[in-house]
């Protein structure tokens, strides 16, 4: 089952964009990807490096969006506030089986990894789902476009 939500590294890129600006370089950019979490099994501690089912082949290429742009909008659901932003992977020619999707920003992360530079880490990562809500795990040689929204609750 995939770890929904923020890693222990999107926890940290969370607070320190919220709270203290001045230890983090503000990266605007956020890359999305998807990969086989039945597989790749993430869990709250796991970093980009642990996912290894990123398809690799086709048309595939890693999503981004835009922080402070119309790429995120917010909206109330189920009493929490909601950040939500769509990509669509193009995945023509894509073999491989996904069932999840995570978020990829670069950022020094010297609480959690003692680093001392900029990395891409993994800040947030959940299952795909179907328009009516249930699971999916897709095999994408049977497609040539997925859409996936990153929704994060905010309360």
């Amino acid at each position: 089952m995939t770890s929904t939500g923020l890693s222990d590294y999107g926890e940290e890129w969370e607070h320190k964009n919220a709270f203290r600006q001045d230890l983090i370089t503000r990266d605007t950019t956020i890359e999305v990807l998807l990969y086989d979490d039945s597989t790749d099994s993430l869990t709250d501690s796991s970093d980009v490096g642990d996912i290894t089912t990123e398809p690799t082949d086709g048309n595939y290429t890693r999503q981004t969006f835009t922080l402070d742009s119309a790429d995120v909008t917010f909206a109330v659901d189920a009493g929490d506030l909601r950040a939500e932003a769509t990509v669509t992977f193009d995945v023509t020619g894509t073999t491989g089986t996904v069932d999840a999707s995570a978020c990829v920003v670069d950022f020094q992360s010297d609480v959690v990894n003692a680093e001392t530079a900029q990395n891409p880490h993994h800040i947030y990562s959940a299952g795909l789902t179907t328009p009516n809500g249930g699971p999916l795990s897709a095999d994408l040689s049977a497609y040539t476009s997925l859409e996936s929204t990153v929704a994060l609750d905010l309360a």
